[in-house]
Order: structure tokens, then sequence, then C-alpha cells
């Protein structure tokens, strides 16, 4: 049965921006947190991955931003695969403020899998693994 998974980040003071809120880039990063996180625990650190000279190439980020978050909230990052084909992956994640569980944003963000900076297939024993989180969903 798939599952979400979930990351808890904390927003530090150089998070801000000058508005007092999290500044919209730092979104990024705490999704790439996450996903690095999420990798891990299907079992696959980035440093294995590298060995196997397999690296993911983001080609795309669609963020949705919602509601601010402050220095000192605590984020919930929720992720999961929307959309795997043969070479390409689609995150999709969910970021809520865990003090008043207010939806922050939504962002999707596509991947593709490189060895010896080809595009390649997703190996089997990764994909595999990807399946535990994916929920399918239109494009």
């Amino acid at each position: 049965m798939p599952r979400k998974m979930c990351h808890c980040v904390k927003v530090r003071n150089y998070h801000v921006d000058s508005y007092g809120h999290v500044n919209n880039a730092q979104y990024l990063h705490y999704l790439e947190d996450a996903r690095t996180d999420f990798f891990e625990e299907l079992g696959y650190t980035l440093p294995e991955l590298g060995r196997r000279d397999i690296f993911i190439f983001i080609t795309e980020s669609h963020l949705e931003y919602q509601k601010p978050a402050r220095m000192g909230d605590s984020l919930l990052v929720y992720g999961w695969f929307k959309h795997l084909s043969s070479r390409k992956a689609v995150w999709q994640h969910e970021v809520y403020n865990a003090g008043n569980k207010e939806l922050v944003l939504t962002g999707s963000i596509t991947g593709l899998f490189l060895h010896h900076d080809k595009i390649i297939s997703i190996p089997k024993d990764i994909r595999t693994a990807m399946n535990e989180i994916y929920f399918p969903q239109d494009r």
C-alpha cells in the first residue's frame, strides 16, 4: 500500500526575508532536503547513488504559495510521487504549518535519471522502492 512521507523543518532566522516570512526560494531547499531524506528512507543515500553514477536531474519545479510561514514555525513537508514513467519522476509536495495545520505550499518537482550524464530508465531496484510512495495522478 503506497504511503506519503513526511519531513519536519523548523523555520530559522536566516530562512526569512525582510517581510518576516519564509523567503520564496527557501522552499526549494525544504523540498530538496525532504526528497533527500525520503530517498534515504527508501534505502538510497545520495553517496550510494553517486557510487553507482546515478543522478537525479531536476528539470522543472512548480510552487504555489498558500500562506506565509514565519521564523520559529515548524513545517511538515509531505511528499510522494504523482507520476512515474520509465525515465521521469514527478514528486508532489504539500507543506503544512504544524502549529495551526494550515496549508503553506503545494508544489511539484520533475526529475530525470542520469547515468554517465545520459538520461536512463529508472533502475528497477530504485523504481520498486519509489512505488512505495506512488499515488498515480493525471499530469
